[in-house]
């Protein structure tokens, strides 16, 4: 082949795969409507995965990072044709290490949807986002795979399109290109134009930004920096792996030293707007590798002084208790039961994604 990789992405592109997978030694698979597939013809040969793996990296003699890393991850774009025809594709890339030698996992990355209701995302976080001016954070939480980087993407996306701001984005790998629209948007990717979330974290203080967007919570350095940017009057984004709205203090508390984890709860709640967790659910009738999916969500609005007094204490009762009336929220078993009801969802597929799967076979 004359260009190996641009060769198997624009096939890609054509078949509308989701992702494309390059090892030494092995086929080329495509994954499309969920279902692997390989590329017909031989294995890639030795320089061309070279040749993909610098070209991916964009310096020579990339074999040899791998090598000092073991893995990466960053994104890679493509682009086709010119004038009024050329397009642009972006995809998310792993390269590591394996048995056989280089492993490369290429996921296509979609375009930002600009209308977050579109995608199911409750009117309820639109609403506390357009209306929170003096800064805070809203966390997005879930498991992996759930959507988390789309729905923030989205909303920041609805955000400069609609509002004339200037917004940092700092992620790992970047997954979205998110239009400019009415406002300015610095993008920062961890590894290719920044060292760590933190560092980035501390120079956008700099930056005069309105809104900053951190792809995920991992660390103490990374919390603490985006609870200070918070405090400091910006509206922050971020999202953090759990399954319940109640827990999040203390999933980010539990990164930090014992003697430090109560004042960390004090600290996050005195600046948390609200928690979302969100879940895919499979629509009626299909499965979750080929078929559509739905969004399920939970909403925990802490804006409200006696609501952070509950999450501080660690009220967790209590504050379920409100999320079921309705006062602050809704649980995720209420939006599942919503779309179970609508025969949206079969009810096997929204037992498999409760977090509290006991109240749900009684409710």
């Amino acid at each position: 082949m004359d260009n190996f990789l641009d060769d198997i992405i624009d096939r890609a592109i054509r078949e509308d795969a989701s992702d494309i997978y390059i090892q030494s030694e092995s086929p080329v698979f495509l994954r499309v409507n969920g279902r692997m597939a390989a590329v017909g013809g031989d294995s890639p040969e030795g320089y061309e995965i070279d040749e993909t793996i610098e070209k991916i990296l964009r310096v020579s003699g990339a074999r040899a990072q791998l090598y000092d890393r073991e893995e990466k991850d960053l994104s890679y774009t493509r682009q086709t044709g010119s004038g009024r025809e050329k397009r642009t594709f972006r995809f998310r890339v792993n390269l590591c290490m394996t048995k056989k030698g280089v492993s490369i996992v290429m996921r296509r990355l979609k375009s930002v949807e600009t209308n977050p209701l579109n995608l199911g995302v409750p009117g309820d976080l639109l609403r506390l986002v357009l209306e929170s001016p003096a800064g805070g954070i809203i966390l997005i939480a879930g498991p992996t795979g759930s959507g988390k980087s789309t729905t923030l993407a989205s909303v920041i996306a609805y955000l400069v399109e609609t509002r004339c701001l200037n917004c940092v984005t700092i992620e790992d790998p970047i997954e979205y290109d998110i239009p400019e629209g009415m406002g300015n948007i610095i993008e920062r990717e961890v590894g290719t134009t920044t060292l760590s979330f933190e560092r980035a974290l501390r120079a956008a203080m700099r930056q005069r930004p309105d809104v900053i967007l951190v792809g995920e919570v991992r660390d103490p350095e990374t919390a603490s920096a985006a609870i200070q940017a918070a405090k400091t009057g910006h509206l922050v984004f971020t999202t953090i792996h759990t399954l319940m709205t109640t827990q999040v203090p203390s999933r980010i508390a539990s990164m930090f030293p014992v003697e430090k984890q109560e004042w960390m709860v004090q600290e996050l709640t005195d600046v948390l707007l609200a928690v979302m967790v969100q879940v895919l659910v499979p629509t009626a009738g299909s499965d979750s590798q080929s078929g559509r999916l739905v969004l399920a969500t939970e909403f925990l609005d802490t804006k409200d002084a006696a609501t952070r007094e509950l999450l501080m204490r660690g009220r967790h009762d209590l504050l379920r208790q409100q999320q079921r009336s309705g006062q602050i929220g809704w649980t995720l078993n209420q939006s599942l039961r919503v779309l179970v009801d609508s025969e949206e969802v079969e009810e096997a597929d929204a037992r498999r994604v409760t977090n509290d799967l006991a109240l749900f076979m009684r409710e």
